[in-house]
């Protein structure tokens, strides 16, 4: 065998263990959720018209001017006629500016929609910019909906997938 193999397995390995320590785990100090802050991101607690809400920052000022990287999680009263089978069933078509879902995950047992998304809409200028967004929606009991969104401009998502998945995929209700 040779003699690199074994050192560069022992590489492997140690990479392995430490991808979960570049990401500490946000816990809502009133119990509501629990999420993944990639190493250097910032959250920001606010209120907005009676809705707690979440805001990450990423630590460098080109990936929020140059990507307009917007993450945004709340906990908000559900709509009485809302369900996840109705969202699933317009995300999966296009609406306005909306391409239809690039993909969908729905756990039913979980009440768990995960959705990749692809919009366009018009900025300073008259120009046009596909925006692409992961969106997580997460029914807790009857009264309440988790909601996430994680997103970039289409152009710049490459470069900021790994981080915007791990966040949105993560956000869970914070069960004590």
């Amino acid at each position: 065998m040779p003699t690199f193999l074994p050192r560069f397995l022992i590489l492997l390995l140690g990479l392995a263990l430490a991808e979960p320590g570049l990401a500490a785990v946000y816990r809502d100090p009133q119990g509501a959720v629990r999420f993944v802050v990639p190493d250097g991101w910032r959250v920001r607690t606010q209120r907005q018209d009676g809705v707690r809400q979440w805001k990450l920052v990423p630590p460098k000022a080109d990936q929020r001017e140059r990507a307009a990287i917007d993450v945004l999680i709340k906990v908000r009263p559900a709509r009485g006629n809302e369900s996840l089978d109705r969202l699933a069933r317009r995300l999966k078509k296009g609406e306005g500016d909306r391409e239809p879902a690039l993909s969908l995950q729905y756990n039913k047992t979980e009440q768990r929609l995960f959705a990749d998304v692809r919009e366009g809409g018009f900025v300073s200028g008259r120009l046009w910019i596909m925006r692409r967004e992961y969106r997580l929606y997460q029914k807790v009991g009857r009264k309440t909906m988790i909601e996430a969104r994680c997103s970039a401009t289409a152009a710049e998502f490459g470069h900021v997938r790994r981080a915007l998945s791990s966040i949105c995929a993560s956000v869970r209700p914070d069960k004590p």
